[in-house]
């Protein structure tokens, strides 16, 4: 079981880190969707798609998919998360988890039609790691793939700047910055990252984004 000291998710691609935070912190980000990303995947990529979902944590998501009729794999690179996420799925879920890191050249990565990260690029603090994560993406979904993102959104410049803890706050075109040399923008959203007052009701990007053929 998870310990309960609470503190703000690492803002890093390090899996010791990830390893470290869900043996000592109660991850109180951790919850199911808004509605607003199941009315985007239904309107993008409906059930049975079979969708990978990338930095998936505790399999809070994962999970979510599944009883939404889609067929999941799911990954991360905490050693720690995965084996959570294991003992909290039922044996019957249609979720497969996988101990990999998405954004190491060296990764075995499968092509998925339908990707998902909800919450991983936003810990990424600098524009080169979103940009690794961004290639990452376009690697895991191939081809005419979808990305479907959700991350923290800074709604102004001085939002952007103001990060002393928690998730790293991109404005629109720093995202863009990051994804557009692989990813086409279908949709932009904002919403809440969640519904937990004073912990994960802040501005989020929803984000669909297809993967261009060169």
């Amino acid at each position: 079981m998870l310990h309960d000291e609470s503190a703000a998710p690492p803002r890093s691609l390090n899996a010791a880190e990830w390893d470290h935070t869900y043996d000592r912190t109660v991850a109180g980000w951790d919850e199911e969707p808004p509605p607003v990303l199941g009315v985007l995947l239904a309107a993008y990529a409906p059930p049975p798609a079979r969708i990978m979902d990338v930095g998936c944590g505790l399999g809070t998501t994962a999970r979510w998919l599944a009883d939404r009729g889609y067929t999941v794999t799911a990954c991360d690179f905490s050693t720690r998360a995965i084996e959570e996420a294991r003992r909290r799925t039922p044996a019957t879920a249609a979720v497969r988890y996988e101990l990999l890191d998405a954004t190491d050249p060296a990764s075995p990565l499968h092509a998925f039609p339908v990707v998902l990260d909800r919450g991983v690029l936003h810990t990424c603090p600098t524009d080169g790691e979103r940009r690794t994560f961004a290639a990452a993406m376009s690697r895991m979904c191939g081809p005419g793939g979808l990305w479907f993102h959700v991350g923290a959104a800074a709604l102004s410049e001085e939002d952007a700047l103001n990060q002393s803890r928690g998730p790293s706050w991109t404005t629109e075109k720093t995202f863009l910055d990051a994804v557009s040399p692989w990813f086409t923008v279908l949709a932009l959203h904002t919403a809440d990252f969640g519904r937990r007052p004073g912990v994960t009701d802040w501005p989020a990007r929803y984000a669909v984004l297809r993967r261009r053929a060169t």
